[in-house]
């Protein structure tokens, strides 16, 4: 399976935003990774997953942790709109495929999501942590978007980067006006680098 794979949401109307992230969590058991840690459900946890159960690169599923266990206890399919709203129960976390039983399989159902990253500092604005990635597998984000939700798509109105790789924020790309153009960029000594 590629490392990178395809998922996309949208609001039903037919238009889609596609996003591509590393693989960064084994669902079905095999001793590799084949879905991306995210908080679908918006619980401000890293413990739900876009999973591709087939291995073709692209997400077929999500995973939901609705009890905050650390296990997903619902899965969801795409009808092809980006909402993930058909309820599935034909695939079983922590199994390995037919076939392919790997000397050591993970429990069933664990995804070892770490808790979210802290934000850089006290919010004054309602703003959540939209999208955060680790780019360079360090285990720490190197990007990471705020903003909030509208009819249930996050919206990010900054992107704070760290560009050093020393587990902390450098530089924030903010959007002002909402246009999803960057209209200011501060580095971490501006007075603008921590209102949320």
């Amino acid at each position: 399976m590629d490392s990178a794979i395809d998922y996309l949401f949208g609001t039903g109307d037919g238009h889609t935003t596609s996003w591509v992230s590393a693989a960064d969590v084994d669902l079905d058991g095999d001793g590799t990774a084949d879905a991306v840690r995210l908080d679908f459900d918006g619980d401000g946890r890293r413990d739900d997953a876009m999973w591709d159960t087939d291995g073709d690169g692209t997400a077929d599923v999500v995973a939901i942790d609705t009890d905050d266990d650390g296990r997903p206890d619902h899965h969801y399919r795409d009808n092809g709109a980006g909402v993930w709203g058909e309820r599935t129960e034909d695939v079983s976390v922590g199994e390995p495929p037919v076939g392919h039983a790997p000397e050591n399989p993970p429990a069933a159902g664990r995804v070892d999501a770490p808790p979210p990253r802290p934000a850089p500092a006290a919010s004054t604005m309602d703003a959540t942590v939209v999208r955060s990635e680790d780019l360079d597998g360090d285990g720490t984000a190197d990007i990471e978007m705020t903003g909030d939700r509208r009819a249930g798509i996050p919206v990010a109105h900054r992107l704070y980067v760290d560009d050093d790789a020393d587990g902390r924020f450098d530089h924030v790309l903010i959007d002002d006006d909402g246009d999803g153009v960057a209209d200011v960029s501060c580095d971490s000594r501006s007075p603008r680098f921590d209102r949320r």
